[in-house]
């Protein structure tokens, strides 16, 4: 029901995290913004794992997190491929060799929470390339984006019905990550000033 507070705040980060998505893609084509590929199609496949993990082990309005992170991170890395950071440095290489041994790791263990720690160590791994990339070109990010991603996933766990380590792993990561690229591009923006 939508007089259910967990309902209405659930429905608002599901609503602010696919909303982000068009600006994010409009910044690619026509801005500033380069995507690294590395992160984005390591973040890709970790949130459809996450998402498959986390609704194995019964999930609740935090399962919108890796859901709209799936779509949107697909859509994002197809696009990087053409416009995205054109370097592969090696961070990217090794964030992508680390995401991939965490990844395979994965696939051993049918164990859900043994997932959700694989994610997120390689989901750490495959950020380090976009953390890096944001603090030395600050200006490749859209800081208001990356806020509002940070806003979606806080109001997602604020609307969780379930609070375990299966629900709220996977989405406190990401507000620590999504914080840190949020703030080293507005860095950028505070250094203009």
């Amino acid at each position: 029901m939508l007089n259910d507070w967990h309902t209405a705040i659930g429905t608002l980060s599901g609503v602010i995290l696919i909303a982000i998505i068009a600006p994010y893609v409009r910044s690619i084509v026509k801005g500033p913004t380069r995507p690294n590929p590395v992160s984005w199609g390591g973040w890709m496949a970790l949130a459809g794992i996450a998402t498959a993990a986390q609704f194995s082990a019964g999930a609740s309005w935090t399962l919108l997190v890796p859901v709209m992170t799936t779509l949107s991170t697909a859509v994002v890395f197809v696009l990087s491929l053409r416009s995205g950071y054109a370097g592969f440095t090696k961070v990217d290489g090794a964030a992508a060799v680390l995401g991939a041994a965490a990844i395979g790791s994965w696939m051993l263990t049918s164990e859900p929470l043994w997932a959700l720690v694989l994610v997120v160590i390689a989901d750490l791994f495959v950020s380090v390339p976009t953390i890096v990339k944001t603090y030395e070109r600050p200006l490749s990010e859209p800081a208001l984006l990356w806020f509002f991603y940070f806003l979606g996933v806080i109001l997602a766990i604020a609307a969780s019905t379930k609070f375990d380590v299966y629900n709220l792993l996977y989405p406190v990561y990401a507000v620590l990550v999504s914080g840190a690229i949020w703030l080293l591009a507005l860095q950028g923006r505070w250094k203009r000033i």
